[in-house]
């Protein structure tokens, strides 16, 4: 039997940049990511849920899969 979990992440403001003016980054996804696969959860993938009137992605959920032991 499979366990899904989910955990969502917003944007933060990282920065100001010339073309679409601020800049939003996804801080600390990678360790969160390393952290999960480490305690045996495999990494699915993410689905964006909301994003910005420009189009940017402001916040997004991680999927992450386990194999449950009967």
């Amino acid at each position: 039997m499979k366990k899904v979990d989910f955990v969502q992440i917003k944007a933060e403001l990282c920065g100001y940049g010339l073309g679409q003016g601020t800049r939003y980054c996804f801080d600390g996804v990678e360790e969160l990511i390393r952290q999960r696969l480490e305690s045996g959860w495999e990494y699915d993938g993410y689905v964006p849920l909301t994003t910005r009137g420009t189009g940017a992605i402001e916040t997004i959920s991680l999927i992450f899969r386990k194999e449950l032991e009967d």
